[in-house]
């Protein structure tokens, strides 16, 4: 059973859509604790990380550094003005996607596909311990006028998120180690469950909204689906010269954003539309890997025939 659900996690984003848009009031009531279930999630997959892992990374330094700022500011800027052009009223919900770090589960997708986990896994960390400082910056530079919020207190919510749980893992590996060993297969399955929760509660709470507006969902996904592809040939493009294992980790890491962390800080700072948008490219995010996965596949075939 849990394999089951882990395979198919992709159906329980999905549910907590409907369940948030069928039963609002009682979805909405985890939207005051959904910054930390994220804690919780956070904790839980960073408990996995391995330190000595991201020792034996770090003997690339510029080739990390330069995805790094690919990440974290290429892509932001790059998708904002993408938007700009395209759909400006889904600008400040392609920001903040595009700023956002490489998700805890790229490193996995990058195992399954065969790519760089180490690469992957020091990419995942840097962007996380960064992103606290760059996405305030590149919302105040370009959409600030859309938040009453400060910087600072976007800081302060993505600090708490990102190092709170970071810190805690490290100490609680230390502190009980064999415990971890012996239960971590546990947490991919405990996380699917708290991230059923920390969707239902943003769209509990906009579920009016949303249901007003199914035209505009069903063209702002469309949108969305033009922009992951675009994140994909991006990724792989920006390490054109590289190993296919170094493309596919660059391209997974670069596709494949913190789509939960985005949830919470549109929901804390952010409108309705914003949440919306972010909300649906969760949906947009679990569906990817799916082709990608098969033109991954392909291309693999082509290199051992050549």
């Amino acid at each position: 059973m849990r394999k089951e659900i882990e395979s198919n996690f992709s159906l329980f984003i999905a549910l907590a859509l409907f369940v948030g848009l069928i039963v609002p009031d009682i979805a909405k009531e985890f939207n005051p604790y959904i910054v930390y279930i994220l804690m919780g999630v956070m904790f839980f997959t960073m408990l996995k990380i391995d330190t000595r892992d991201l020792m034996h990374t770090a003997s690339s330094p510029i080739y990390l550094l330069y995805l790094t700022l690919i990440i974290l500011i290429v892509t932001p800027i790059v998708f904002y003005f993408f938007a700009m052009l395209v759909y400006p009223e889904v600008v400040a919900a392609t920001l903040i996607i595009a700023s956002l770090p490489a998700a805890m589960v790229s490193t996995s997708f990058t195992d399954l596909l065969k790519g760089n986990v180490h690469i992957a896994l020091l990419l995942t960390v840097a962007t996380s311990l960064i992103a606290p400082f760059s996405i305030p910056f590149f919302i105040k530079i370009f959409i600030g006028v859309e938040t009453d919020a400060s910087a600072f207190e976007m800081m302060v919510l993505l600090a708490k998120v990102i190092f709170i749980p970071f810190i805690l893992a490290i100490l609680t590996k230390k502190a009980v180690p064999a415990t971890i060993e012996r239960t971590k297969i546990y947490y991919p399955l405990l996380n699917i469950f708290l991230l059923f929760f920390i969707i239902i509660g943003p769209i509990g709470k906009n579920a009016a909204f949303i249901k007003g507006n199914l035209d505009k969902a069903v063209v702002i996904t469309l949108f969305f689906f033009v922009m992951s592809a675009s994140m994909h040939v991006l990724g792989w493009c920006v390490s054109f010269w590289r190993p296919l294992e170094d493309k596919i980790a660059s391209a997974t890491t670069i596709a494949y954003c913190n789509v939960t962390i985005g949830i919470v800080f549109a929901s804390e700072f952010f409108s309705p539309i914003v949440v919306l948008g972010v909300v649906l490219y969760e949906v947009v995010w679990d569906l990817m890997p799916v082709p990608f996965h098969y033109i991954i596949k392909k291309i693999s075939l082509k290199e051992k025939k050549q």
